[in-house]
């Protein structure tokens, strides 16, 4: 009885992720204290149906957001550790991820919060094998964001919160400090 009843409680656990979807206006909304902006980048074969993020705040990327092609998506969210769970490219395939610490994501407070970009990609359309990696672009995501977000990006400084350690963030600052 009490095994089926977890089983119960992590489905509804799951189903409680909130569904978000990228932030369109070039307008800083959070307060410093309450919450930062996660930055991913998607680049996909074919539409995705979802990617469950799951931390202090469970959300689900919006299909919106999820196009075949190359993508950013810029939510805010509570500061925390989050992994990337799941993408669920269609209604009847998923891919669970499987090493937890190289989905593993860290949102910090008042910043801008890139961890990378997911590359999901098939051969072919009817192919059901996929190769998935979170890998850093972390320059692409500093041209998306002047492009996009040039308010934001004023005001906020950007972190890389993805797995490993990236000094590109720290290095583009001080140099912009310098004057250079």
């Amino acid at each position: 009885m009490r095994f089926i009843l977890t089983i119960i409680l992590a489905f509804s656990l799951v189903g409680c992720a909130a569904q978000v979807t990228s932030i369109k206006s070039d307008k800083d909304k959070i307060d410093s204290a309450d919450a930062g902006y996660l930055l991913l980048g998607v680049d996909t074969s074919s539409d995705l149906k979802s990617i469950l993020i799951t931390g202090p705040k469970n959300i689900k990327l919006s299909p919106k957001d999820l196009r075949k092609g190359s993508n950013f998506i810029l939510v805010d969210l509570k500061p925390g550790i989050y992994t990337i769970e799941k993408i669920e490219l269609n209604n009847y395939w998923r891919l669970e991820m499987e090493d937890k610490k190289y989905w593993n994501l860290e949102i910090s407070s008042g910043v801008i919060n890139y961890v990378g970009h997911i590359k999901i990609k098939s051969k072919n359309f009817w192919d059901s094998r996929y190769h998935t990696e979170l890998v850093n672009k972390s320059s692409y995501a500093i041209e998306f964001l002047q492009r996009k977000f040039p308010n934001i990006l004023a005001k906020r400084s950007v972190h890389y919160g993805g797995p490993g350690d990236d000094s590109f963030f720290t290095f583009l600052t001080s140099h912009k400090k310098e004057g250079n």
